[in-house]
């Protein structure tokens, strides 16, 4: 079936978004190979549209309003081990790969058990946790010029990767897939860090909907210039990795955790996270968005950088 019969008008975004929030698609299709997503950009640029590439739909807002271009649903989530290698393509949720990296006794992406997405987001955002990235496991990336059309194998020093960024963020290149480099080590050990780092999350993380954490983690030479005495404390506290300081500890010393504008809320258990208690609108989150950036501007002189991504119109 061609693309062109595989769109649909009008599909909510909200379901398909980890936050539960945002109006529909003026245009939407599922993509279950590479070669369905070439088609649908390709559709997209004769039609005069817009697109946006969704995978599992965490660290993202949906306006209210919706979509006004195609959203195209990548569900291409083939995995497949090779010694020391993982292929896994860009719509795989990153549960799957971290489950066959565990199946075939390959180390190195313990830290991502229990974080939602998909590959392909992660590598685009350079995801991480506990002192890890994606870049640490990036061997290559196959990726798409949607320009020209045509596929590039892109080396790690050319994914350009940083904090929380890599080529994909300033380029528009599309992640299609990437082989993931790891090592042997033993399934016992893989599943018992696994299953900490799962524990962990559950322990301190909201259960309701959420885009995981909202802000990026802040350095320590930017706050140590304006608030030394800040930067001290989270010494003290033990929150300092990689030269970053974690930006749930600034928002929660300003008592933000519980506040709430309409159905969005700090989390009381994590405040770099705002969730969804029932009937949120991307406004409110956007408010409480602005009015967290403003007291953290004006009291330690630094401005917060969101790490989700805004789908607007």
């Amino acid at each position: 079936m061609s693309i062109e019969k595989k769109i649909q008008n009008g599909v909510p975004l909200a379901p398909l978004t980890t936050f539960k929030i945002g109006g529909p698609a003026k245009f939407f299709v599922e993509a279950e190979t590479s070669n369905d997503i070439v088609e649908a950009i390709r559709w997209a640029a004769q039609n005069n549209e817009k697109y946006f590439i969704l995978g599992g739909g965490s660290n993202l807002l949906v306006s209210d309003k919706g979509y006004d271009g195609l959203v195209i649903k990548n569900n291409c989530d083939h995995i497949r081990a090779d010694n020391d290698d993982i292929y896994a393509e860009a719509g795989a949720p990153l549960a799957k790969l971290v489950q066959a990296a565990s199946q075939h006794a390959l180390s190195g992406l313990e830290w991502a058990a229990g974080i939602p997405g998909t590959v392909g987001g992660a590598i685009r955002g350079n995801a991480g946790a506990f002192g890890s990235s994606m870049q640490s496991v990036i061997g290559s990336v196959d990726a798409l010029d949607p320009l020209k059309f045509e596929t590039l194998k892109l080396d790690f020093d050319g994914c350009k990767f940083s904090y929380r960024h890599s080529i994909f963020k300033e380029s528009g290149l599309i992640v299609l897939g990437a082989a993931i480099r790891l090592h042997h080590d033993s399934q016992e050990k893989i599943a018992k860090k696994c299953a900490e780092f799962i524990s962990y999350r559950a322990d301190s993380q909201p259960k309701e909907p959420s885009a995981g954490s909202i802000f990026k983690n802040i350095s320590v030479d930017d706050l140590a210039e304006k608030q030394p005495a800040a930067v001290d404390q989270a010494e003290k506290d033990g929150i300092i990795r990689n030269g970053k300081i974690a930006a749930g500890w600034l928002i929660g010393r300003e008592g933000f955790k519980g506040k709430n504008v309409g159905g969005a809320q700090i989390s009381q258990e994590h405040a770099n996270f705002i969730i969804n208690t029932g009937g949120a609108t991307a406004e409110d989150v956007l408010v409480l968005i602005s009015l967290v950036k403003q007291k953290i501007r004006v009291k330690y002189g630094v401005q917060l950088q969101e790490e989700i991504r805004f789908l607007d119109n």
